[in-house]
Protein backbone atom coordinates (compact mmCIF):
# COMPACT_ATOMS: atom_id res chain seq x y z
CA UNK A 1 0.00 0.00 0.00
CA UNK A 2 2.59 2.40 0.73
CA UNK A 3 5.10 1.65 -2.74
CA UNK A 4 1.32 2.55 -4.12
CA UNK A 5 1.19 5.79 -2.45
CA UNK A 6 4.66 6.63 -3.23
CA UNK A 7 3.99 6.00 -7.18
CA UNK A 8 1.05 7.90 -7.09
CA UNK A 9 2.52 10.67 -5.47
CA UNK A 10 4.93 10.71 -7.77
CA UNK A 11 2.82 10.82 -10.97
CA UNK A 12 0.96 13.60 -9.12
CA UNK A 13 4.39 15.67 -8.51
CA UNK A 14 4.94 14.76 -12.13
CA UNK A 15 1.35 16.11 -13.71
CA UNK A 16 1.72 19.09 -11.68
CA UNK A 17 5.47 19.93 -13.28
CA UNK A 18 4.19 19.13 -16.46
CA UNK A 19 0.90 21.09 -15.69
CA UNK A 20 3.42 24.57 -14.63
CA UNK A 21 5.80 23.90 -17.50
CA UNK A 22 4.94 26.62 -20.21
CA UNK A 23 3.03 25.55 -23.26
CA UNK A 24 5.33 27.35 -25.68
CA UNK A 25 8.12 25.40 -26.38
CA UNK A 26 6.47 22.80 -27.76
CA UNK A 27 4.54 25.35 -30.22
CA UNK A 28 7.58 26.98 -31.47
CA UNK A 29 9.35 23.57 -32.06
CA UNK A 30 6.04 23.49 -34.48
CA UNK A 31 6.17 26.50 -35.89
CA UNK A 32 9.13 28.44 -37.74
CA UNK A 33 12.65 27.46 -36.69
CA UNK A 34 14.80 29.94 -34.71
CA UNK A 35 17.34 31.71 -36.79
CA UNK A 36 20.51 33.11 -35.00
CA UNK A 37 22.64 36.19 -36.81
CA UNK A 38 26.26 36.78 -36.56
CA UNK A 39 26.72 39.59 -33.94
CA UNK A 40 27.55 43.11 -35.42
CA UNK A 41 31.19 44.25 -35.62
CA UNK A 42 32.34 45.36 -32.39
CA UNK A 43 30.46 42.72 -30.66
CA UNK A 44 31.27 39.76 -28.29
CA UNK A 45 29.43 36.53 -28.53
CA UNK A 46 26.39 36.33 -26.67
CA UNK A 47 25.69 34.58 -23.92
CA UNK A 48 24.40 31.29 -22.75
CA UNK A 49 22.72 32.99 -19.97
CA UNK A 50 22.14 36.48 -20.71
CA UNK A 51 19.97 37.30 -17.08
CA UNK A 52 20.22 40.54 -15.91
CA UNK A 53 22.17 40.67 -12.49
CA UNK A 54 20.08 42.23 -9.21
CA UNK A 55 19.08 45.39 -9.53
CA UNK A 56 21.05 48.07 -8.73
CA UNK A 57 20.30 50.15 -4.97
CA UNK A 58 18.45 53.26 -6.78
CA UNK A 59 15.17 52.85 -8.50
CA UNK A 60 13.98 54.77 -12.14
CA UNK A 61 13.17 58.02 -10.76
CA UNK A 62 17.41 58.52 -10.67
CA UNK A 63 17.51 57.97 -14.75
CA UNK A 64 18.00 60.68 -17.04
CA UNK A 65 14.92 63.07 -16.96
CA UNK A 66 12.82 65.19 -19.69
CA UNK A 67 12.84 68.81 -19.88
CA UNK A 68 10.28 70.43 -21.20
CA UNK A 69 10.61 73.42 -23.02
CA UNK A 70 7.83 74.63 -24.74
CA UNK A 71 7.16 78.39 -25.73
CA UNK A 72 4.74 80.55 -27.94
CA UNK A 73 1.70 82.40 -28.19
CA UNK A 74 -1.19 82.74 -25.75
CA UNK A 75 -4.63 83.54 -24.92
CA UNK A 76 -7.70 83.47 -22.85
CA UNK A 77 -8.88 79.54 -22.84
CA UNK A 78 -12.02 79.92 -24.85
CA UNK A 79 -15.34 77.92 -24.61
CA UNK A 80 -14.52 75.68 -27.90
CA UNK A 81 -18.30 74.76 -29.47
CA UNK A 82 -17.77 71.96 -31.96
CA UNK A 83 -20.04 71.53 -34.57
CA UNK A 84 -19.90 69.19 -37.59
CA UNK A 85 -21.25 67.06 -41.04
CA UNK A 86 -20.87 64.23 -42.82
CA UNK A 87 -20.46 65.44 -45.96
CA UNK A 88 -20.86 69.35 -47.81
CA UNK A 89 -24.21 69.45 -48.75
CA UNK A 90 -25.58 68.28 -44.89
CA UNK A 91 -22.46 70.87 -43.43
CA UNK A 92 -25.19 73.93 -45.77
CA UNK A 93 -27.75 71.98 -43.66
CA UNK A 94 -26.36 72.12 -40.38
CA UNK A 95 -25.38 75.37 -40.97
CA UNK A 96 -29.34 76.74 -42.02
CA UNK A 97 -30.83 74.68 -39.43
CA UNK A 98 -28.60 76.52 -36.77
CA UNK A 99 -28.75 79.75 -38.73
CA UNK A 100 -32.33 79.94 -39.69
CA UNK A 101 -34.14 77.47 -36.98
CA UNK A 102 -37.97 79.05 -37.96
CA UNK A 103 -37.48 79.31 -41.83
CA UNK A 104 -36.40 81.46 -44.25
CA UNK A 105 -38.19 83.81 -46.92
CA UNK A 106 -34.79 83.88 -49.12
CA UNK A 107 -32.36 80.84 -50.26
CA UNK A 108 -29.63 81.18 -52.11
CA UNK A 109 -28.70 77.57 -54.03
CA UNK A 110 -25.07 77.11 -55.26
CA UNK A 111 -23.24 74.18 -56.73
CA UNK A 112 -21.22 71.86 -54.56
CA UNK A 113 -18.81 70.45 -57.29
CA UNK A 114 -16.96 73.87 -56.70
CA UNK A 115 -16.07 77.02 -54.58
CA UNK A 116 -16.83 79.58 -57.36
CA UNK A 117 -20.69 79.73 -57.42
CA UNK A 118 -20.77 79.15 -53.03
CA UNK A 119 -17.99 81.94 -52.99
CA UNK A 120 -20.06 84.70 -54.99
CA UNK A 121 -23.40 83.91 -53.57
CA UNK A 122 -22.42 84.25 -50.05
CA UNK A 123 -23.02 88.21 -50.51
CA UNK A 124 -26.18 87.61 -51.57
CA UNK A 125 -27.33 85.44 -48.78
CA UNK A 126 -26.30 87.87 -46.13
CA UNK A 127 -28.41 90.32 -48.49
CA UNK A 128 -31.13 88.59 -48.49
CA UNK A 129 -30.66 87.19 -44.52
CA UNK A 130 -31.10 83.60 -45.53
CA UNK A 131 -29.10 80.38 -45.38
CA UNK A 132 -26.86 79.37 -48.40
CA UNK A 133 -27.43 75.78 -49.24
CA UNK A 134 -25.27 73.66 -51.64
CA UNK A 135 -26.34 71.16 -54.34
CA UNK A 136 -25.26 68.77 -56.87
CA UNK A 137 -25.06 69.77 -60.41
CA UNK A 138 -28.00 67.85 -62.04
CA UNK A 139 -30.12 66.62 -59.04
CA UNK A 140 -31.27 67.85 -55.63
CA UNK A 141 -29.95 65.83 -52.52
CA UNK A 142 -32.88 64.31 -50.66
CA UNK A 143 -31.62 66.30 -47.38
CA UNK A 144 -31.06 69.75 -49.22
CA UNK A 145 -34.66 69.23 -50.48
CA UNK A 146 -36.09 68.82 -47.28
CA UNK A 147 -34.25 71.59 -45.72
CA UNK A 148 -36.24 73.88 -48.49
CA UNK A 149 -39.31 72.28 -47.91
CA UNK A 150 -38.12 72.91 -43.91
CA UNK A 151 -37.29 76.79 -44.70
CA UNK A 152 -40.45 77.46 -46.57
CA UNK A 153 -38.97 80.09 -48.75
CA UNK A 154 -40.91 82.30 -51.14
CA UNK A 155 -37.65 82.40 -53.91
CA UNK A 156 -34.54 80.77 -54.40
CA UNK A 157 -31.95 82.37 -56.07
CA UNK A 158 -29.67 79.72 -58.32
CA UNK A 159 -26.45 80.87 -58.49
CA UNK A 160 -24.35 79.57 -61.61
CA UNK A 161 -25.38 76.56 -64.29
CA UNK A 162 -27.15 74.21 -62.29
CA UNK A 163 -29.91 72.05 -64.33
CA UNK A 164 -33.10 72.95 -65.32
CA UNK A 165 -33.99 69.46 -63.00
CA UNK A 166 -32.58 71.59 -59.99
CA UNK A 167 -34.51 74.22 -60.55
CA UNK A 168 -37.84 72.39 -61.79
CA UNK A 169 -37.83 70.19 -58.36
CA UNK A 170 -36.93 73.86 -56.54
CA UNK A 171 -40.46 74.88 -58.33
CA UNK A 172 -42.09 71.83 -56.82
CA UNK A 173 -41.39 72.59 -53.22
CA UNK A 174 -43.00 75.85 -53.41
CA UNK A 175 -40.50 78.49 -53.95
CA UNK A 176 -40.50 80.56 -57.15
CA UNK A 177 -37.09 80.48 -58.85
CA UNK A 178 -34.39 83.59 -59.58
CA UNK A 179 -31.65 82.25 -62.15
CA UNK A 180 -28.59 84.66 -61.65
CA UNK A 181 -25.70 82.42 -64.08
CA UNK A 182 -23.36 83.34 -67.13
CA UNK A 183 -21.66 81.83 -69.40
CA UNK A 184 -18.50 81.31 -67.28
CA UNK A 185 -17.94 82.02 -63.05
CA UNK A 186 -16.54 85.51 -63.93
CA UNK A 187 -19.58 86.65 -65.55
CA UNK A 188 -21.74 84.71 -63.14
CA UNK A 189 -19.93 86.90 -60.39
CA UNK A 190 -21.28 89.73 -62.37
CA UNK A 191 -24.93 88.33 -62.52
CA UNK A 192 -24.77 88.26 -58.61
CA UNK A 193 -22.96 90.85 -58.28
CA UNK A 194 -25.45 93.09 -60.09
CA UNK A 195 -28.39 91.50 -57.89
CA UNK A 196 -26.43 92.28 -54.32
CA UNK A 197 -26.18 95.96 -55.63
CA UNK A 198 -30.41 96.50 -56.61
CA UNK A 199 -30.93 95.50 -53.25
CA UNK A 200 -28.51 97.05 -50.69
CA UNK A 201 -26.31 99.18 -53.22
CA UNK A 202 -22.46 99.10 -52.58
CA UNK A 203 -19.57 101.09 -51.43
CA UNK A 204 -16.86 98.23 -51.49
CA UNK A 205 -16.50 95.03 -53.96
CA UNK A 206 -14.01 92.16 -52.99
CA UNK A 207 -12.43 90.63 -55.52
CA UNK A 208 -10.98 86.82 -55.18
CA UNK A 209 -9.04 85.01 -57.11
CA UNK A 210 -11.35 82.69 -60.05
CA UNK A 211 -8.37 79.98 -59.93
CA UNK A 212 -6.83 79.83 -56.48
CA UNK A 213 -9.30 79.40 -53.76
CA UNK A 214 -7.47 78.81 -50.31
CA UNK A 215 -7.20 82.46 -49.90
CA UNK A 216 -10.40 82.96 -50.59
CA UNK A 217 -12.27 80.77 -47.78
CA UNK A 218 -12.78 84.11 -45.17
CA UNK A 219 -14.56 85.65 -47.43
CA UNK A 220 -18.16 84.55 -46.98
CA UNK A 221 -18.19 85.51 -43.84
CA UNK A 222 -17.23 88.71 -44.29
CA UNK A 223 -19.08 89.39 -47.28
CA UNK A 224 -21.97 87.82 -45.96
CA UNK A 225 -22.33 90.43 -43.13
CA UNK A 226 -21.15 94.06 -44.95
CA UNK A 227 -22.95 92.71 -48.12
CA UNK A 228 -20.04 93.02 -50.02
CA UNK A 229 -20.51 91.92 -53.78
CA UNK A 230 -17.72 89.12 -54.84
CA UNK A 231 -16.41 89.67 -58.02
CA UNK A 232 -13.49 86.83 -59.52
CA UNK A 233 -10.63 87.76 -61.42
CA UNK A 234 -7.44 85.74 -63.13
CA UNK A 235 -3.98 85.91 -62.23
CA UNK A 236 -2.48 87.72 -64.69
CA UNK A 237 -4.87 89.16 -67.46
CA UNK A 238 -8.29 90.54 -67.71
CA UNK A 239 -7.70 93.91 -66.74
CA UNK A 240 -9.93 95.71 -68.82
CA UNK A 241 -12.92 93.23 -68.19
CA UNK A 242 -12.38 93.94 -64.14
CA UNK A 243 -12.11 97.37 -64.08
CA UNK A 244 -15.06 97.84 -66.12
CA UNK A 245 -17.38 95.91 -63.91
CA UNK A 246 -15.78 97.48 -60.89
CA UNK A 247 -16.92 100.68 -63.00
CA UNK A 248 -20.56 99.30 -63.51
CA UNK A 249 -21.14 98.16 -60.00
CA UNK A 250 -20.20 101.82 -58.82
CA UNK A 251 -18.03 100.83 -56.15
CA UNK A 252 -15.73 103.28 -54.76
CA UNK A 253 -13.37 100.42 -53.21
CA UNK A 254 -12.07 97.12 -53.45
CA UNK A 255 -10.79 94.84 -50.94
CA UNK A 256 -8.61 92.60 -53.08
CA UNK A 257 -7.77 88.76 -51.52
CA UNK A 258 -4.26 87.42 -51.56
CA UNK A 259 -0.68 88.70 -52.57
CA UNK A 260 0.46 89.39 -56.05
CA UNK A 261 1.08 85.35 -56.60
CA UNK A 262 -2.53 85.27 -56.11
CA UNK A 263 -3.71 88.00 -58.46
CA UNK A 264 -1.00 90.70 -59.75
CA UNK A 265 -0.85 93.88 -59.21
CA UNK A 266 -1.08 95.27 -62.80
CA UNK A 267 -5.03 93.31 -63.48
CA UNK A 268 -6.15 95.40 -60.62
CA UNK A 269 -3.71 98.83 -61.05
CA UNK A 270 -6.53 100.88 -62.11
CA UNK A 271 -9.80 100.27 -59.70
CA UNK A 272 -10.78 102.95 -57.14
CA UNK A 273 -8.77 102.51 -53.56
CA UNK A 274 -7.76 99.45 -53.38
CA UNK A 275 -6.75 97.56 -50.39
CA UNK A 276 -4.95 94.27 -50.19
CA UNK A 277 -5.87 91.16 -47.69
CA UNK A 278 -2.20 89.23 -47.81
CA UNK A 279 -0.30 87.00 -46.07
CA UNK A 280 2.53 84.54 -46.62
CA UNK A 281 0.05 81.81 -46.86
CA UNK A 282 -3.54 81.13 -47.51
CA UNK A 283 -4.03 81.28 -43.71
CA UNK A 284 -2.07 84.44 -42.97
CA UNK A 285 -4.54 85.86 -46.15
CA UNK A 286 -7.67 84.51 -44.02
CA UNK A 287 -6.50 85.90 -41.06
CA UNK A 288 -5.67 89.26 -42.36
CA UNK A 289 -9.18 89.61 -43.58
CA UNK A 290 -10.92 88.53 -40.38
CA UNK A 291 -8.68 91.56 -38.86
CA UNK A 292 -10.39 93.25 -40.90
CA UNK A 293 -13.81 91.84 -40.55
CA UNK A 294 -12.89 92.41 -36.86
CA UNK A 295 -12.51 96.32 -37.23
CA UNK A 296 -15.79 96.62 -39.29
CA UNK A 297 -17.72 95.38 -36.15
CA UNK A 298 -17.74 91.31 -36.36
CA UNK A 299 -16.96 90.72 -33.00
CA UNK A 300 -18.66 87.83 -32.76
CA UNK A 301 -17.30 84.26 -31.91
CA UNK A 302 -15.00 82.93 -34.51
CA UNK A 303 -15.15 79.73 -37.07
CA UNK A 304 -12.34 77.98 -37.10
CA UNK A 305 -12.02 75.32 -39.91
CA UNK A 306 -9.53 73.26 -41.81
CA UNK A 307 -8.46 75.27 -45.02
CA UNK A 308 -8.44 72.10 -47.02
CA UNK A 309 -11.94 72.01 -47.54
CA UNK A 310 -13.80 74.73 -49.22
CA UNK A 311 -17.50 73.78 -48.32
CA UNK A 312 -17.11 74.77 -44.59
CA UNK A 313 -16.31 77.73 -45.05
CA UNK A 314 -18.81 78.49 -47.71
CA UNK A 315 -21.81 77.17 -45.22
CA UNK A 316 -20.59 77.93 -42.10
CA UNK A 317 -18.71 81.31 -42.74
CA UNK A 318 -22.08 82.62 -44.60
CA UNK A 319 -24.33 81.67 -41.46
CA UNK A 320 -21.27 83.05 -39.04
CA UNK A 321 -21.07 86.54 -40.62
CA UNK A 322 -24.97 86.63 -41.24
CA UNK A 323 -26.47 85.76 -37.89
CA UNK A 324 -23.42 85.80 -35.73
CA UNK A 325 -21.48 88.70 -36.76
CA UNK A 326 -18.01 86.53 -37.01
CA UNK A 327 -15.23 85.88 -39.07
CA UNK A 328 -13.83 83.04 -40.14
CA UNK A 329 -10.09 81.47 -39.76
CA UNK A 330 -8.52 78.64 -41.01
CA UNK A 331 -5.96 76.26 -39.86
CA UNK A 332 -3.92 73.32 -42.61
CA UNK A 333 -1.25 71.10 -41.68
CA UNK A 334 -1.63 68.70 -38.43
CA UNK A 335 -1.65 71.31 -35.69
CA UNK A 336 -3.05 74.82 -35.03
CA UNK A 337 -1.91 77.54 -38.16
CA UNK A 338 0.46 80.41 -35.95
CA UNK A 339 -1.91 83.27 -38.00
CA UNK A 340 -4.80 81.69 -35.79
CA UNK A 341 -2.58 81.55 -32.62
CA UNK A 342 -1.85 85.20 -33.10
CA UNK A 343 -5.70 86.08 -33.63
CA UNK A 344 -6.31 84.11 -30.82
CA UNK A 345 -3.74 85.73 -29.07
CA UNK A 346 -4.48 89.39 -29.75
CA UNK A 347 -8.44 89.27 -29.37
CA UNK A 348 -8.65 86.98 -27.03
CA UNK A 349 -12.39 85.92 -27.79
CA UNK A 350 -14.40 83.82 -24.93
CA UNK A 351 -15.62 81.58 -27.14
CA UNK A 352 -14.95 79.82 -30.52
CA UNK A 353 -16.75 77.37 -33.10
CA UNK A 354 -14.43 74.41 -34.39
CA UNK A 355 -15.84 72.69 -36.99
CA UNK A 356 -15.26 69.19 -38.24
CA UNK A 357 -17.01 68.59 -41.90
CA UNK A 358 -15.23 66.13 -44.68
CA UNK A 359 -11.87 66.95 -43.45
CA UNK A 360 -12.31 67.85 -39.82
CA UNK A 361 -9.51 70.14 -37.96
CA UNK A 362 -7.43 68.48 -36.41
CA UNK A 363 -7.13 67.44 -32.94
CA UNK A 364 -4.11 68.56 -32.24
CA UNK A 365 -5.23 72.31 -32.95
CA UNK A 366 -8.77 71.81 -31.16
CA UNK A 367 -5.54 70.63 -28.02
CA UNK A 368 -4.28 74.11 -28.59
CA UNK A 369 -7.08 76.02 -28.65
CA UNK A 370 -8.52 74.92 -25.67
CA UNK A 371 -5.46 74.77 -23.51
CA UNK A 372 -4.72 78.34 -24.52
CA UNK A 373 -1.45 77.85 -25.64
CA UNK A 374 0.48 77.51 -29.38
CA UNK A 375 2.76 74.96 -27.84
CA UNK A 376 1.26 72.77 -24.75
CA UNK A 377 2.71 69.81 -23.09
CA UNK A 378 -0.75 68.20 -22.07
CA UNK A 379 -1.41 68.37 -26.04
CA UNK A 380 2.03 66.86 -27.03
CA UNK A 381 1.63 63.93 -24.87
CA UNK A 382 -2.43 63.50 -26.46
CA UNK A 383 -0.46 63.44 -29.58
CA UNK A 384 2.29 61.01 -29.22
CA UNK A 385 -0.37 58.82 -27.12
CA UNK A 386 -2.29 58.35 -30.78
CA UNK A 387 0.86 58.73 -32.67
CA UNK A 388 1.72 55.26 -30.69
CA UNK A 389 3.89 56.31 -27.56
CA UNK A 390 3.19 54.90 -24.43
CA UNK A 391 1.08 57.59 -22.30
CA UNK A 392 -1.45 55.82 -20.44
CA UNK A 393 -5.18 57.54 -20.87
CA UNK A 394 -4.91 58.55 -17.39
CA UNK A 395 -1.55 60.18 -17.42
CA UNK A 396 -2.34 62.18 -20.37
CA UNK A 397 -2.32 65.11 -17.61
CA UNK A 398 -0.18 67.56 -18.89
CA UNK A 399 2.45 66.62 -16.35
CA UNK A 400 6.06 65.23 -16.65
CA UNK A 401 5.69 61.74 -15.45
CA UNK A 402 8.08 58.63 -15.72
CA UNK A 403 5.71 57.77 -19.09
CA UNK A 404 6.58 61.16 -20.05
CA UNK A 405 10.34 60.65 -19.76
CA UNK A 406 10.28 57.33 -21.43
CA UNK A 407 7.74 58.65 -24.41
CA UNK A 408 10.35 61.49 -25.26
CA UNK A 409 13.39 59.10 -25.47
CA UNK A 410 11.55 56.95 -28.13
CA UNK A 411 10.68 60.26 -29.87
CA UNK A 412 13.61 61.50 -30.17
CA UNK A 413 14.90 57.99 -31.60
CA UNK A 414 11.83 57.77 -34.17
CA UNK A 415 12.71 61.71 -35.24
CA UNK A 416 16.45 60.99 -35.74
CA UNK A 417 17.19 62.80 -32.80
CA UNK A 418 20.38 62.14 -30.49
CA UNK A 419 17.94 61.34 -27.00
CA UNK A 420 18.73 63.55 -24.57
CA UNK A 421 15.02 64.39 -22.84
CA UNK A 422 14.53 67.44 -23.95
CA UNK A 423 10.95 68.44 -25.72
CA UNK A 424 11.03 72.10 -27.03
CA UNK A 425 10.17 73.79 -30.13
CA UNK A 426 11.94 72.43 -32.39
CA UNK A 427 10.66 68.76 -31.25
CA UNK A 428 7.14 70.24 -31.16
CA UNK A 429 7.66 70.57 -35.00
CA UNK A 430 8.76 67.43 -36.04
CA UNK A 431 6.17 65.80 -33.81
CA UNK A 432 3.11 67.34 -35.67
CA UNK A 433 4.93 65.51 -39.13
CA UNK A 434 4.44 61.99 -37.04
CA UNK A 435 7.49 60.34 -37.97
CA UNK A 436 7.12 56.87 -38.15
CA UNK A 437 9.90 53.68 -38.82
CA UNK A 438 9.05 51.14 -41.18
CA UNK A 439 8.98 47.76 -40.62
CA UNK A 440 12.26 45.95 -40.96
CA UNK A 441 10.44 42.12 -41.40
CA UNK A 442 7.56 42.41 -43.52
CA UNK A 443 7.96 38.65 -44.33
CA UNK A 444 6.93 38.06 -40.61
CA UNK A 445 3.51 37.45 -39.34
CA UNK A 446 1.36 40.83 -39.60
CA UNK A 447 1.45 40.70 -36.00
CA UNK A 448 4.81 40.66 -34.74
CA UNK A 449 7.41 42.17 -32.39
CA UNK A 450 10.95 43.63 -33.51
CA UNK A 451 13.75 44.64 -31.34
CA UNK A 452 15.92 47.92 -33.25
CA UNK A 453 19.24 47.50 -31.21
CA UNK A 454 20.46 49.88 -33.67
CA UNK A 455 17.93 52.77 -32.02
CA UNK A 456 17.37 51.05 -28.85
CA UNK A 457 13.62 50.40 -29.44
CA UNK A 458 11.24 47.98 -29.09
CA UNK A 459 8.45 48.19 -31.96
CA UNK A 460 5.25 46.29 -31.70
CA UNK A 461 3.92 45.61 -34.93
CA UNK A 462 0.07 44.91 -36.06
CA UNK A 463 -1.46 44.61 -39.43
CA UNK A 464 1.91 45.09 -41.01
CA UNK A 465 2.38 48.18 -39.42
CA UNK A 466 4.06 49.98 -36.70
CA UNK A 467 1.75 50.47 -33.77
CA UNK A 468 4.49 51.35 -31.17
CA UNK A 469 7.52 52.65 -30.58
CA UNK A 470 8.93 51.75 -27.03
CA UNK A 471 12.19 52.63 -25.71
CA UNK A 472 15.02 49.50 -24.48
CA UNK A 473 18.41 49.54 -23.11
CA UNK A 474 19.43 46.32 -24.92
CA UNK A 475 22.90 44.41 -24.59
CA UNK A 476 26.43 46.30 -24.04
CA UNK A 477 28.66 45.21 -26.59
CA UNK A 478 30.56 42.93 -24.23
CA UNK A 479 27.54 40.82 -23.36
CA UNK A 480 25.26 41.72 -26.93
CA UNK A 481 21.89 40.80 -27.43
CA UNK A 482 21.30 38.08 -29.57
CA UNK A 483 20.27 39.00 -33.60
CA UNK A 484 18.14 37.08 -35.65
CA UNK A 485 13.93 35.47 -35.27
CA UNK A 486 12.78 33.77 -32.41
CA UNK A 487 9.98 32.60 -30.88
CA UNK A 488 8.14 33.78 -27.52
CA UNK A 489 8.11 30.63 -25.66
CA UNK A 490 7.69 31.81 -22.10
CA UNK A 491 5.66 34.51 -20.35
CA UNK A 492 6.15 35.06 -16.49
CA UNK A 493 4.00 37.50 -15.06
CA UNK A 494 5.76 38.76 -11.67
CA UNK A 495 8.84 40.15 -10.78
CA UNK A 496 12.02 37.90 -10.42
CA UNK A 497 14.52 38.18 -7.23
CA UNK A 498 16.46 39.99 -9.37
CA UNK A 499 14.32 42.20 -10.47
CA UNK A 500 13.14 41.33 -14.06
CA UNK A 501 9.59 42.30 -14.13
CA UNK A 502 6.85 40.49 -16.45
CA UNK A 503 9.85 38.54 -18.82
CA UNK A 504 8.77 37.56 -22.22
CA UNK A 505 11.55 35.18 -22.96
CA UNK A 506 11.76 34.22 -26.65
CA UNK A 507 15.54 32.23 -26.73
CA UNK A 508 17.14 30.86 -24.10
CA UNK A 509 17.48 33.27 -21.43
CA UNK A 510 17.18 36.56 -23.53
CA UNK A 511 14.05 38.22 -22.77
CA UNK A 512 12.16 41.77 -22.65
CA UNK A 513 11.24 42.39 -19.16
CA UNK A 514 10.93 45.76 -16.86
CA UNK A 515 14.32 46.69 -14.97
CA UNK A 516 14.54 49.45 -12.78
CA UNK A 517 17.64 50.86 -15.08
CA UNK A 518 16.48 51.81 -18.70
CA UNK A 519 19.71 54.30 -19.58
CA UNK A 520 19.94 55.70 -22.79
CA UNK A 521 22.38 53.27 -24.04
CA UNK A 522 23.20 49.59 -24.35
CA UNK A 523 23.30 48.38 -20.44
CA UNK A 524 22.12 44.91 -20.45
CA UNK A 525 23.28 41.46 -20.40
CA UNK A 526 21.43 40.47 -23.33
CA UNK A 527 18.01 41.42 -22.81
CA UNK A 528 15.86 44.00 -23.78
CA UNK A 529 15.22 46.47 -20.58
CA UNK A 530 11.96 48.60 -20.42
CA UNK A 531 10.31 51.03 -17.88
CA UNK A 532 8.04 48.89 -15.69
CA UNK A 533 5.05 50.97 -16.47
CA UNK A 534 6.01 50.27 -20.78
CA UNK A 535 6.35 46.61 -19.80
CA UNK A 536 2.64 46.73 -18.34
CA UNK A 537 1.97 47.78 -21.65
CA UNK A 538 3.84 45.58 -23.70
CA UNK A 539 2.85 41.94 -21.43
CA UNK A 540 -0.89 41.36 -22.39
CA UNK A 541 -0.37 42.45 -26.41
CA UNK A 542 2.49 39.89 -27.25
CA UNK A 543 1.92 36.21 -26.90
CA UNK A 544 3.49 32.84 -26.35
CA UNK A 545 4.30 31.60 -30.17
CA UNK A 546 4.52 35.30 -31.31
CA UNK A 547 7.39 35.81 -33.39
CA UNK A 548 10.31 38.14 -32.62
CA UNK A 549 13.02 39.82 -34.69
CA UNK A 550 16.17 41.69 -33.27
CA UNK A 551 18.30 43.46 -35.59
Amino acid sequence: MTGFRGRRSRVLVAAMVAWLMPLAPAAAENGPPDQVDEPAPGEGEPLEDPTDPPAPTYLASAQPSATIDLTGLSWRRPDVRRVSAPHRYRAAVTASRRGWPHGSRRVVLAGGGAIYGALVGSPLAGTVNGPLLLTKRDALPPAVADEIRRLNPNLVYIVGGLSTAVASHVRRLGADVVRLQGPSNYSTAMAVAREVVGLAGTATVIVASGQRWRPSLGVPAVAANRRMPVLLSRRGSGRAALTKRVEALGARRVLVIGNRSVINSHVVADLPNVSRMRGSSAAATIARLARHGRRLGMTGRPVILNGNHWADAAAWGTSAGDRNDAVVLSSTGRGLSRPVAKFLSDFNPRGVTAVRGERSLPRVAGCQIRRGRFRNWFCAEQTLRRQGYVVPRGHVDGTRDRFSVFAIYAFEKVAGLRPNGRFGNREWRLMLRNPRLKVRRPDLPAKHLEINIGKQLILLIERGRVRNHIHTSTGKASTPTIRGTFTVYEKRPYRQANGMYKSIFFYGGYAIHGYPSIPLYPASHGCARTYDGNQDFIYPRVFIGERVATY
